[in-house]
């Protein structure tokens, strides 16, 4: 008997004196699972609630791919632990695999030759160009030069480009694709003169552009979208083209947020604040602004494209208002995670192709080309036959 004790009594302190790390690890982990599970929450909610009503859900939205994947790997910490929460997580995750899809496509399609272009397929390319910068320049060539060319190597039948102008005269941005002879529409409030910097919207199309107009202004200095419709044979397709309002960042804010200089700086909490200051600005500015687009998108008589910068996530208010009734090309044919923008570790898609009812989405492509601090993104579309 006493042998039975003694070994009951080692029994004893080994499974409650052995796990004593763990344990603590376990409730340090409960924390972060139920922090993080909250900002996930949150981060669902901000393509819902408008910004300027609640800005701070805004927040977890920008950087909604980093919270789901930490969700991910909490999750699978309570399933090598065999813990219960681990059906919570799963049902979190689950609940936000719809929002998770926008930010990224697996791959599943089989490899077989490239499909040739269909007569009717077509080409919509949209491209922030950055003014046509020229440290983007190479090859001998004007970074204009380079991105006509790789408009014209892509058979694009229409282009949407937001910041267009730069330095160039109007002309010189007239005549940039000469040998496809496209038709152009441009804002009437957005000439320029030579020598005059200009960040404006233009669309160029091969086919007939038999209408245009610019969205009201919102009391900015610039246009943030424009229209055109489009006649293709015998239907007509209206395009938007969007800019939406800039997140203010300016290049300063990039190279410290890419640096990581945060981490040790001092001076952290106040240049946080001053950075996210300005976010919460623009996302203020950007809702009214996606509200008027889907106004405008709602009214066309014609199937519709719109394309465009909107300076925003997946997650966003802006984007969920500006889609609403439409589809996403990427999220119907794209592949991988496809980030637009160049900076910041190319983590953010921000521009964008969507489409109504009657067009269909062929294929979806985002360039590596980097001519600009955006990447170009374009769509194979097929009108659907009357």
């Amino acid at each position: 008997m006493e042998d039975y004790g003694y070994y009951q009594k080692k029994a004893r302190r080994q499974r409650s004196g052995a796990p004593l790390a763990v344990r603590i690890i376990d409730i340090v982990m409960l924390v972060l699972t139920v922090l993080c599970t909250l900002l996930l929450v949150a981060a669902y909610l901000a393509a819902y609630i408008d910004p300027r009503k609640a800005w701070i859900f805004a927040f977890p939205g920008l950087v909604f791919p980093a919270i789901y994947v930490a969700e991910v790997l909490l999750g699978l910490w309570w399933v090598v632990r065999w813990k219960k929460y681990a059906f919570g997580v799963a049902a979190v995750l689950l609940l936000g695999i719809g929002a998770a899809g926008r930010f990224y496509r697996p791959d599943l399609r089989k490899r077989y030759a490239e499909p040739k272009p269909s007569r009717s397929e077509l080409v919509v390319m949209s491209y922030n160009v950055m003014g046509f910068n020229n440290r983007f320049a190479g090859e001998g060539k004007p970074t204009v030069q380079l991105i006509a060319d790789l408009v014209n190597a892509n058979n694009t039948d229409i282009v949407c480009f937001q910041e267009l102008g730069g330095d160039l005269s109007k002309p010189a941005v007239n005549s940039f694709i000469p040998d496809l002879k496209y038709y152009k529409a441009f804002p009437y409030e957005l000439e320029w003169s030579e020598g005059s910097y200009f960040t404006g919207l233009g669309i160029y199309s091969r086919y007939p552009i038999v209408a245009s107009g610019l969205l009201p202004a919102d009391g900015s200095d610039r246009a943030f979208s424009m229209w055109a419709d489009i006649r293709i044979q015998r239907d007509t397709v209206r395009v938007f083209n969007n800019h939406l309002n800039s997140t203010y960042i300016d290049n300063d804010d990039i190279d410290y947020l890419s640096s990581l200089k945060f981490v040790s700086e001092e001076r952290t909490r106040a240049r946080f604040s001053e950075i996210a200051g300005k976010l919460r600005e623009s996302y203020m500015r950007r809702a009214p602004q996606a509200e008027l687009v889907a106004e405008y998108v709602a009214q066309s008589p014609y199937p519709v494209v719109v394309c465009g910068d909107f300076n925003d996530t997946p997650a966003s208010f802006a984007y969920r208002r500006v889609t609403h009734g439409l589809r996403d090309a990427f999220v119907e044919k794209g592949s991988g995670t496809s980030g637009t923008y160049d900076r910041l570790f190319n983590m953010f898609r921000i521009d964008y192709i969507l489409v109504s009812e009657g067009v269909e989405v062929l294929h979806y492509y985002t360039f590596d080309n980097v001519y600009s601090d955006h990447m170009p993104v374009a769509a194979g579309l097929e009108l659907a036959a009357e």
